[in-house]
C-alpha cells in the first residue's frame, strides 16, 4: 500500500505568505538604505558648510549637525563625562557657555586624561564648532555621579543645570572643533558622519532567505511528483 501523496496547496500557501513577507522587509531595507545614505549625505555636507551664528543654526528645524562660530564666555564649573573614542577611552570636559547675546549652552571641549589638569579658559573666545543631539540613556550606562563630577552618559538636562544654573537657549551640545580655543591640551577628535549604516547587509539576507525559500518549495515540488499515488 502507498502512502498519499502529501497536499501541495498548504505548502504553497504558507511559502507565498512567507515570501511575501521576506520580500517586504528586504524592499524595505533597500529603501532604509536609501534614506541612510541621504541623511549621510547631508550630513557629510553641513560638516564641510562655512559655519553660521547660534542664532541662524537654532532657527532652522533641525540644527543637529549644523557647523556653528559663537562668541562669548565659558563658566566656572566643567563636568567630565566619561567617553570612549578611537584614541582611547578618557573623561570628555563639558563647560557652560554665554554667547555675548547671552544665548547658553553646553560646550564639549575635547578629551582629557584620568589625572589630566584642565586649564580654565578666562575672557571672551571665539569659538568653532558643530551642534549634537545626544540620545537617552542605554542599557548597560552606569548611574552619573553629579557629587563626584562622573558622569557616564549625556543627562543633558542634569549636565545644564550643574553646568548652567539656567536654561540653555538649545538642548543642543556644542562639540569643538579641532585647533579651537579652549581645546589646547585635549584630545579633540574631528566630526564625522558615525551613523550605523548595515541596511544593505539586512536586505541582503532577507533576499537570500527569499531565495532559500524557493529553493526549499521547489525541492518539495519536485520531490511530490516523484511519490507514487
Amino acid at each position: 500500500m502507498t502512502a498519499a501523496r502529501p497536499r501541495a496547496w498548504p505548502v504553497l500557501l504558507a511559502a507565498g505568505v512567507g515570501l511575501a513577507i521576506l520580500l517586504s522587509l528586504g524592499l524595505w531595507q533597500v529603501q532604509r538604505l536609501a534614506w541612510k545614505e541621504r541623511l549621510i549625505a547631508a550630513i557629510d555636507q553641513a560638516l564641510a558648510a562655512e559655519p553660521v551664528s547660534l542664532a541662524e543654526a537654532l532657527a532652522r528645524p533641525d540644527p543637529d549637525f549644523t557647523k556653528v562660530a559663537v562668541a562669548g564666555t565659558f563658566g566656572e564649573k566643567s563636568l567630565r563625562l566619561l567617553t570612549a573614542a578611537p584614541g582611547g577611552a578618557g573623561w570628555m570636559i563639558v563647560q557652560g557657555f554665554t554667547s555675548t547675546d547671552g544665548q547658553s549652552l553646553l560646550v564639549a571641549r575635547g578629551v582629557a586624561g584620568d589625572a589630566q589638569e584642565v586649564p580654565a579658559v578666562v575672557g571672551p573666545v571665539q569659538l568653532s564648532g558643530i551642534l549634537r543631539r545626544h540620545g537617552a540613556r542605554a542599557a548597560f550606562d552606569a548611574d552619573n555621579n553629579p557629587a563626584a563630577n562622573q558622569w557616564y552618559w549625556w543627562d543633558v538636562p542634569a549636565m545644564q543645570a550643574a553646568a548652567l544654573g539656567r536654561p540653555p537657549a538649545t538642548a543642543l551640545v556644542l562639540q569643538l572643533l579641532p585647533a579651537t580655543p579652549a581645546t589646547e591640551g585635549l584630545r579633540v577628535d574631528p566630526p564625522k558622519s558615525d551613523l550605523r549604516n548595515n541596511h544593505l547587509g539586512y536586505a541582503i539576507t532577507w533576499f537570500g532567505l527569499a531565495a532559500a525559500l524557493l529553493v526549499v518549495t521547489g525541492v518539495f515540488l519536485k520531490q511530490r511528483g516523484k511519490t507514487p499515488v
